[in-house]
């Protein structure tokens, strides 16, 4: 530790106010490679990579050119590698930062994962990439740089990379290269890497590809001794003389056994708590769980947990209320995000001894560890078909969990075990503390094709010589060079294929000049993440079974089949290469191992309409869609995880998180395939069919999203609209088995939840008897709820949107279009529509029976009919009110024309479930619209990203609005 800052360490005073620990005496306190950082000139803007034991201080250093770019009015930004990471981060920066750096506006600090994109009001913002304060994992990021065209200059924007050796990982490195590429190639105005784990050699280089200053200590300001438990004796290392290996005899009578060396470490007199014990398999932190209790309590049986009360049940959570006040835990994956976040906050507050857990407690995250037991050290390699050592910069960065700064333990213990002599020489590598693996490339030529779409999609490169340049200047490419020049060499060949395969599949077209740019389809694909195979495999199942599908979809008339249509859908994309091997491609995501144990379901009913007719050939697919269509109707995740040995509810939403985000993809394809503006040139082969094709086509995209929003929820069409009951800010929220219990009971609509009868009262009491909260209260809460739901959305909406267009000439216009009605309504829309410069036409003029009211042009795009229907408060649009203007641009010489309903103060909750079957049909409420043309206005959405929202069948929401393309 030092306890003086460095000269010149360009520390305001305003972040050593809020930023900086200070010792006893009121001085500053900051750890060696803190003031190194400091002294390197972090604070004063210098780009640094910063390689440091875990537990040294490297989150507060970001946290000093996070908060210094915000006075200096830069944009921030602070990427991690997992969703759960950046939760933590938000809530972090939202207490850290907000007040004294974001002048607790809650609009300029954003969060965005693969789940959610938000701001700290919960509100979903017009440009993520614009807020003062971004945290977003390394892929959502790429995401949004590529769906807005990546900037051609970032030089206002300060960038802080947590756990950069991401670059390294098998599956996620090449995304991470890439983001860091285009951040390298667009400039930025201060870069900070992050990282436990480099070993020196990739340090340099990294720190030299990026051009920026590196920063690395290897000594930890608290020390770890490392022990490796072997017959009879313990072969040790301590990180404070890494050169020295002792020895020392065992405990006496234990066994190299994890639990009894548990026993050993918690029976001694200074015993290091609490400690962690590392399982390399989920089944085993349970096992030895069991194990522990019943060795350490010798069969006494304990009280039952509280702690998850109020929550889902599941098997994770009815063991753990089991042994969690014994003070053991368990922590994997299988968890929900509700229970890790009841065992974190336990670990937090001192009130466990012992967690067992798998790498996900290794993730950055800083709990107060005193020990660290690997229960083994071996994973399994499903390439090899057997175990292999773990990296031992994956064992260094979980054993370095332990002994962190800030905590009681005055050194930190780490202890493994090896039974042989064999076991001894390989587990040896992890006692060479100084010696880690060299980070592999991870752009290779088997991905080339989906990274040449990423490039062109994003506008980083337009040339075949701009893509080879890239590329070939990536760090892989250096490293590649290197070890293998010869298939280096060979690179911008492949790279010419892959661009050239590109064209052939018409997600890229080539002018005569060679000027390359990406087709709405090709951007579609790029923006997904998807891989090019994926984009092929998605758009002939939906080309060649479009008629079948759209029959399924819901109408006035029919109830459709809605349930078939998300298992043949479900079932197309997890058998997508997404999911599955195809012609020698690894695929992007993992399916549950279980599913591969038994069929759930006979697909044959299915099989004619299957991507995968052969379903029986491969049935993890097929059981994963038919888990994930009973969850949609409702089924109880705890019911879902006994339907097959050993599934578990962190595995189920893990493959809901994936589907959903498979299906998202799959709707932005479906989109771009049915845009008749798009030249037949442009279109794949599999597109060169007729408007009446596309015009079917056109009806599935909005069917598909919801579809993805029902698997984020879990709920059934009738009843998802009350998941909008519960926003930020509220006293109560729904959960899902409650939704589901007022459904059973019967109240699925506004109008019946919110009656105030006896019977009303005594069925929304019965249905919340579950909750932690007062029934009867919460009960209240919901029928009044109900009955202000979409005046309230209106009042936020206008609140919101008055704020962003103070700067406008016009801002009064807000006010106006959320408080207007009939009439007065009408006035507003064409005043607004006047001020933006849109072409708008009166149709009903009074003297026209059953008239629709306007006839609207926006550039570059068809005309479009619109209705307006507004109703007094508490009273929505149904759904013969909404389809009228389908008869009227009939009667009045429009039938070709694409209608759009605006609904005032919203539309009635059961139409947008039938609505997707009108094929020229779109309804979308005052809120959604006012976003939309504020959008417009601030040139955040371009006439023609309006007009594809607005024409395609459905209901337009914010959520599916584009970001801006700047490129």
């Amino acid at each position: 530790m030092k306890y003086e800052l460095p000269v010149d360490h360009g520390l305001s005073g305003e972040l050593e106010q809020h930023l900086l620990f200070r010792d006893a005496s009121g001085g500053p306190a900051v750890s060696d490679v803190q003031y190194e950082a400091l002294a390197a000139g972090v604070a004063r803007g210098e780009s640094v990579l910063v390689v440091s034991p875990t537990s040294t201080g490297k989150t507060q250093i970001a946290l000093w050119a996070i908060a210094g770019g915000l006075e200096r009015g830069c944009n921030t930004v602070y990427l991690v590698t997992h969703r759960a990471l950046a939760k933590q981060k938000f809530e972090d920066f939202r207490s850290q930062l907000l007040g004294p750096f974001l002048g607790d506006n809650a609009a300029s600090l954003v969060v965005a994962t693969g789940d959610y994109v938000e701001d700290a009001e919960g509100i979903v913002p017009s440009e993520p990439l614009r807020a003062p304060l971004l945290v977003a994992t390394y892929e959502k990021y790429l995401a949004l740089l590529s769906a807005s065209g990546a900037p051609k200059d970032m030089r206002n924007t300060v960038v802080v990379c947590d756990e950069i050796q991401l670059i390294g990982d098998f599956s996620r490195g090449q995304n991470v290269e890439v983001l860091l590429t285009l951040l390298r190639n667009a400039g930025w105005k201060q870069f900070v890497g992050l990282s436990a784990v480099l070993q020196q050699r990739d340090a340099n280089d990294l720190a030299n590809w990026l051009k920026v200053k590196l920063v690395a200590l290897n000594a930890r300001e608290k020390h770890l001794r490392y022990e490796c438990w072997t017959e009879g004796r313990m072969v040790v290392v301590n990180s404070d003389k890494p050169d020295q290996t002792e020895e020392a005899s065992l405990p006496a009578g234990v066994t190299l056994d994890p639990i009894a060396a548990l026993m050993s470490l918690l029976g001694q007199q200074d015993s290091p708590r609490p400690v962690i014990v590392f399982c390399m398999k989920k089944q085993d932190t349970y096992d030895l769980a069991r194990r522990f209790v019943e060795t350490a309590y010798k069969g006494q049986k304990g009280q039952m947990s509280l702690a998850f009360d109020g929550l889902p049940a599941t098997s994770a959570n009815e063991f753990l209320a089991g042994i969690l006040e014994r003070r053991v835990a368990c922590h994997t994956a299988d968890l929900t995000d509700e229970e890790r976040h009841v065992v974190e906050t336990y670990l937090l507050d001192g009130r466990l001894d012992v967690v067992f857990a798998t790498s996900t407690l290794a993730a950055g995250v800083n709990f107060p560890l005193g020990a660290a037991v690997f229960a083994g050290w071996s994973r399994w390699d499903s390439d090899l078909r057997t175990r292999v050592p773990m990296e031992t910069s994956d064992f260094h960065n979980m054993a370095g969990r332990v002994g962190r700064m800030g905590f009681a333990h005055e050194r930190g213990r780490v202890v493994f075990f090896a039974s042989t002599k064999h076991e001894l020489a390989v587990a040896s590598k992890y006692l060479a503390l100084g010696e880690l693996p060299l980070i592999e490339p991870r752009v290779q030529p088997q991905r080339f094709s989906q990274l040449a779409l990423q490039l062109v999609a994003s506008g980083l490169c337009v040339t075949q010589d701009e893509v080879e340049r890239l590329v070939c200047s990536s760090f892989s490419a250096l490293r590649e060079e290197d070890r293998n020049t010869v298939a280096f060499r060979r690179w911008p060949e492949l790279l010419k294929g892959a661009v050239a395969g590109l064209v052939d599949l018409r997600f890229v077209v080539s002018t005569s000049t060679g000027r390359l740019a990406a087709t709405p389809l090709g951007k579609a694909i790029g923006h997904s993440g998807l891989l090019p195979e994926t984009g092929v495999f998605l758009l002939r199942y939906l080309v060649n079974k479009a008629n079948a599908l759209v029959q399924l979809l819901p109408s006035a008339i029919s109830g459709g089949d809605t349930r078939r249509l998300a298992f043949l859908l479900f079932s197309a994309c997890l058998a997508s290469p997404e999911f599955r091997p195809q012609g020698g491609m690894k695929p992007t995501r993992t399916l549950p191992y279980p599913l591969d144990a038994v069929p759930l379901v006979d697909a044959d009913g299915y099989s004619a309409d299957l991507a995968e007719p052969m379903w029986n050939a491969d049935i993890m697919p097929i059981n994963g869609t038919w888990l994930s269509c009973e969850w949609l109707d409702g089924v109880a995740i705890r019911t879902l995880e006994g339907t097959l040995e050993n599934l578990r509810a962190g595995m189920l939403h893990e493959l809901f998180r994936n589907l959903g985000w498979a299906l998202q993809g799959m709707a932005e394809i479906a989109a771009a395939a049915c845009d008749k503006r798009v030249p037949q040139s442009n279109r794949p082969v599999s597109l060169h069919v007729d408007d009446g094709t596309l015009n079917v086509l056109a009806r599935l995209p909005r069917a598909i999203r919801r579809l993805s929003y029902r698997l984020t929820e879990g709920l059934p069409d009738d009843v998802l609209w009350m998941v909008g009951l519960s926003t930020p800010g509220s006293p109560y929220q729904l959960r899902r088995d409650e939704v589901l219990a007022l459904r059973e009971v019967g109240l699925t609509t506004p109008e019946a939840l919110m009656l105030g009868s006896q019977d009303a009262d005594a069925a929304r009491v019965k249905a919340l008897a579950g909750a932690k909260q007062d029934s009867q209260a919460k009960a209240n809460w919901l029928r009044d709820a109900c009955r202000s739901w979409k005046s309230n959305q209106r009042v936020r909406a206008a609140e919101r949107q008055a704020r962003r267009a103070k700067k406008c000439p016009r801002a009064d216009f807000v006010e106006r279009f959320y408080h207007a009605a009939g009439n007065d309504f009408e006035r507003v829309f064409e005043d607004v529509l006047a001020y933006l410069k849109v072409d708008c036409k009166r149709l009903d003029d009074k003297t026209k029976t059953g008239a629709p009211d306007y006839l609207i042009q926006l550039p570059s795009s068809p005309p479009l009919v619109v209705e307006l229907k507004s109703r007094e408060a508490g009273k929505l649009i149904d759904y013969n009110r909404a389809v009228e203007v389908l008869a009227a641009s009939e009667v009045h010489g429009y039938k070709d024309a694409f209608c759009v309903t605006l609904c005032q103060p919203g539309v009635d909750p059961s139409v947008p479930t039938v609505i997707a079957s009108c094929e020229r049909l779109s309804v979308i409420e005052a809120v959604d619209l006012g976003e939309a043309l504020l959008r417009y206005c601030e040139g955040t959405l371009s006439g023609e990203q309006l007009y594809r929202w607005l024409a395609t069948p459905g209901q337009s929401l914010i959520a599916d609005l584009p970001y801006r393309e700047y490129a």
